[in-house]
């Protein structure tokens, strides 16, 4: 495992000077690395995409809500549809029942997305950083981690932080839920 040193940029010109600056302190290409980490909730950790279910506290009942508004959308469409179509037509009537199935289905889900309040962090759930251009340092050489400290603060690197990971052409194993620790 290599020591690393990172930070979250939010302009790509402070990134870029960043590494030009490392590059100057002394470190080598392959000591660097930079990439891009979307913002929370779309990182494609989980079959679906994203990063975990319900990743938003107000819509952990929305589902149920959807389902309850389209059964309850449905049979009023359908009976709407049957009360202006008093020949039976069973084409309005489906159409109707549709209609109010896809209607009562956004309402429900609407209704039920209130009163949601975020997560609060814990040491097993951190709340995720922001997206943004990282700048990643290995630091395994003697006296590099104080020069990267130094540069990446000096440049506006936000989440600064140090961390262990594979390091080979760059940090192979980052994982954007997992917290930096304080360098």
């Amino acid at each position: 495992m290599s020591r690393i040193i990172a930070g979250r940029f939010d302009k790509t010109v402070d990134a870029d000077a960043a590494v030009e600056a490392l590059r100057r302190e002394g470190f080598a290409g392959e000591e660097i690395d930079s990439f891009y980490v979307p913002p929370p909730g779309q990182h494609s950790m989980t079959p679906l995409g994203g990063d975990a279910p319900y990743a938003s506290a107000g819509s952990r009942f929305a589902a149920g809500g959807a389902v309850a508004g389209a059964v309850v959308g449905g049979l009023l469409g359908m009976l709407v549809a049957w009360l202006v179509a008093r020949d039976y037509d069973l084409v309005v009537v489906i159409f109707g029942a549709a209609l109010g199935a896809y209607v009562g289905s956004l309402l429900g889900t609407m209704s039920r997305l209130r009163g949601g309040r975020p997560e609060e962090a814990t040491r097993e759930h951190p709340v995720e950083p922001r997206g943004g251009r990282m700048i990643a340092a290995c630091v395994d050489r003697s006296g590099m981690q104080p020069r990267a400290v130094k540069v990446l603060r000096e440049y506006g690197a936000r989440d600064l932080g140090r961390a262990e990971g594979v390091w080979r052409n760059g940090w192979k194993d980052f994982d954007p839920r997992a917290p930096l620790m304080t360098p």
